[in-house]
């Protein structure tokens, strides 16, 4: 079975990143039982736990969420669950750290997961995850 891209991409670089960083990762995997749930746990000792959602940013330039994210993510909100998204073209080697590291500082900011569900414009959305 192949990897998706957005593991391959985004996903992998991010996670040996942050373990790299004392952060201990669970990875999510989609199945019946589990569909809609952020890509990774993210857990350590000096800070509160993270759920995180990996995005690639498609050659549109856009970002999109899936249909069971798109019920899940409100109710998890809701229920007070943060959720951080981050997204990227490529976080792999030397061209693809600038735009690993800014992710990994939006990680230290407020929760965007909302974003995914309540931005109208997906290509500002792309911008705002690679740039903002």
């Amino acid at each position: 079975m192949a990897m998706q891209r957005e593991t391959t991409l985004i996903v992998q670089p991010l996670r040996s990143f942050m373990q790299h960083h004392g952060w201990y990762i669970e990875k999510t995997h989609g199945n019946q039982y589990q569909e809609g749930f952020p890509d990774l746990l993210a857990m350590h000792p000096r800070y509160d736990p993270k759920w995180i959602e990996c995005k690639v940013i498609d050659k549109g330039n856009q970002i999109s969420c899936t249909p069971a994210q798109k019920r899940k993510f409100p109710i998890w909100i809701a229920h007070g669950v943060k959720i951080w998204c981050v997204a990227g073209i490529d976080f792999r080697g030397e061209a693809g750290k600038v735009h690993l590291l800014r992710a990994y500082q939006k990680l230290f900011g407020p929760p965007n997961g909302y974003k995914l569900l309540h931005h109208t414009d997906r290509n500002l959305l792309a911008q705002e995850m690679l740039h903002g």
